[in-house]
């Protein structure tokens, strides 16, 4: 469920759930109105059970959440409850925290400064899913998943096996990852805020 549009599809395609106490299983829809793509951006796919019909779970680090209200924030509520213990929660729902009303980054703690350890720690975590990132597997390839983690990228395919990644703070999202290619270089081309430059 790390690709986007398949967290998307979960919320709309009729689930079937068997109460406990009943003898038949029953059909059911996503039960509010809105907040499936602020759900699924905030690393959430539809899981419903049969005591929590709008039971959602992260993609990477299984955290599930139900009973939503209209005036929940799915990536505050994500990053409260799981900003220590998830790479998504950590580094895409933590933004949330990191910008002023306009949207400008305003860090306000050391620790969320993108060129950070912990924040570098939090984006490499987002690499390490069901589907891995393609190029860990070729030895020496210029984009392994701590490069493109050290260089700002978090991974977000669009299909299963693409090796689409996008810098959360520049929102330059880049896939086609050759063996020679060094994210770092790129980030400083496409004139990303957060890198470092000398």
């Amino acid at each position: 469920m790390e690709v986007y549009q398949s967290r998307i599809d979960s919320f709309n395609k009729p689930k079937r759930i068997k109460p406990p106490s009943a003898k038949r299983a029953t059909t059911i829809k996503w039960p509010h109105p809105s907040k499936v793509d602020a759900l699924a951006e905030a690393g959430f796919f539809w899981q419903p059970t049969a005591d929590d019909r709008d039971n959602v779970e992260c993609f990477l680090c299984g955290k599930t959440l139900a009973g939503w209200e209209d005036d929940d924030d799915p990536f505050t509520l994500h990053w409260e409850k799981c900003k220590d213990k998830c790479g998504w929660a950590a580094s895409r729902c933590g933004l949330v925290k990191d910008q002023d009303r306009k949207g400008n980054f305003v860090f306000k703690d050391a620790e969320r400064l993108p060129m950070s350890k912990a924040m570098e720690k939090s984006r490499l975590a987002t690499f390490k899913t069901d589907t891995p990132w393609p190029h860990d597997s070729v030895k020496g390839h210029g984009a392994s998943s701590s490069k493109m983690a050290h260089a700002g990228f978090v991974y977000t395919p669009t299909s299963v096996g693409d090796d689409t990644a996008t810098c959360l703070y520049c929102l330059v999202s880049l896939n086609g990852w050759e063996e020679d290619d060094d994210p770092l270089y790129v980030q400083s081309y496409v004139n990303s805020p957060h890198v470092k430059r000398s």
